[in-house]
């Protein structure tokens, strides 16, 4: 069980005043419980059918709502004794059981996919058991379905509903060790896969080519090595040469072709046991254009200066001013971003709150672990992308990414 993380969890709710909270999106679920969903996580239509509930009181044990299908899974991994399944579409019975002319069918058959009547009731039962069907409940509430609110206001209408979204966010933004470790590998992965993508170049290759190359090295990395045992997938957005933009025109995977002077762009990351990475890195094929290499010499100076501020109790903006007062400063006044660096962890979506943005006053704390980047999107140079993960210690920081920084000329 996540001790740490329920017992974090608890006083958040004690803080507040709030009677339990209700883990409601994937990444809250996976969270609370160490259990990771495949139908939760894969699926955006099942929002809702797998729910932890976390009682505030300590003497109330936590309890999962989960189908079936996972159930034996989800009591494994969360170590939670109170798991209430409910029935999907799936015959899980073993062959044995089956060809048995004496086994009668399952009372009640299957749901076509499930029963929503089902769900609720399991739910209801178990925040009655717990004398909670009139309490003041905290959920992912920037992200609950109007359906599920509507449901549960039939079975506890006496039940208040409170935001808690910030508040996971903030306690998921400082990491525990075995987070960080996670993160590690996925650094280590994804420095993998770039480092192979570049290798053997030919003109003519596009940034589709170049992102089935960056995913057959994390996934040979990940093969060889049993340490990423728990790697599950990679994103990554490239570019290769002058066109960085989607939208109307080439395709900007398959349009430009590499050629002389051509910057190749990555931005990528790589999920081990359920923490998704960040970082990149920028190469030139052959030449490096003076455009491109001033440019870059610039964001990389910025770059440096958002590592130097980096420490705990400097507010996150700071980190922001760092880099864009260098950038402007450099021969860039007009450059623009709306922050220079996030926090990453298990959204699916890798940029997470807090950001190293203008206005956000928060102070960086040790166990942070923060996406820090100087991006350009420029069409007359190429996109360019320096981008680290940088774990915030106890007395100052370190790079998790161990690549070079500087524009490197491959091919």
């Amino acid at each position: 069980m996540r001790t740490q993380i329920i017992g974090a969890v608890r006083k958040r709710l004690q803080d507040r005043g709030l009677d339990a909270y209700i883990a409601y999106t994937p990444s809250n679920v996976f969270y609370t419980t160490g259990f990771q969903s495949f139908f939760l996580m894969e699926w955006w239509r099942m929002l809702g059918t797998v729910l932890a509930v976390i009682p505030a009181d300590p003497a109330q044990p936590p309890a999962l709502v989960v189908s079936d299908f996972e159930a034996v899974q989800a009591r494994e991994e969360s170590g939670f004794d109170d798991v209430r399944p409910f029935r999907v579409w799936v015959e899980l019975r073993d062959a044995r059981e089956l060809a048995d002319p004496s086994a009668a069918p399952a009372p009640g058959g299957r749901p076509a996919q499930y029963d929503i009547a089902e769900q609720d009731a399991l739910l209801r039962s178990v925040l009655a058991d717990r004398d909670l069907l009139s309490a003041r409940i905290g959920t992912d509430l920037r992200y609950v379905l109007h359906d599920t609110v509507r449901r549960v206001a039939a079975f506890a209408p006496q039940l208040t509903w409170e935001d808690m979204t910030e508040d996971l966010y903030g306690l998921r933004s400082v990491k525990y060790d075995f987070e960080i470790e996670r993160l590690r590998r996925a650094t280590e992965l994804s420095e993998a896969g770039m480092s192979f993508a570049v290798r053997d170049l030919r003109p003519g290759l596009t940034a589709l080519d170049l992102r089935n190359r960056y995913q057959q090295g994390v996934l040979a990395a990940a093969m060889a090595d049993p340490r990423y045992a728990g790697y599950s997938d990679q994103w990554m957005l490239p570019a290769v040469g002058p066109s960085t933009r989607t939208g109307a025109g080439a395709d900007p995977e398959t349009g430009p072709v590499l050629a002389d002077g051509a910057l190749i762009k990555f931005d990528c990351g790589v999920t081990v046991g359920g923490y998704r990475g960040d970082g990149g890195r920028t190469f030139a094929y052959r030449t490096v254009q003076p455009a491109a290499r001033r440019l870059h010499d610039v964001l990389l100076g910025a770059h440096r200066e958002a590592l130097s501020v980096i420490r705990p109790g400097v507010a996150a903006r700071e980190v922001f001013q760092a880099a864009q007062r260098h950038i402007r400063a450099g021969g860039y006044p007009s450059f623009t971003r709306g922050h220079y660096g996030h926090s990453v962890g298990i959204d699916t979506f890798h940029e997470e709150p807090p950001y190293l943005s203008a206005d956000e006053e928060r102070p960086l704390l040790p166990g942070m672990v923060l996406a820090v980047e100087t991006p350009s999107y420029s069409s007359d140079t190429g996109a360019i992308m320096i981008e680290d993960l940088v774990l915030v210690t106890d007395d100052g920081h370190e790079v998790l990414h161990r690549l070079a920084h500087e524009l490197t000329v491959v091919g």
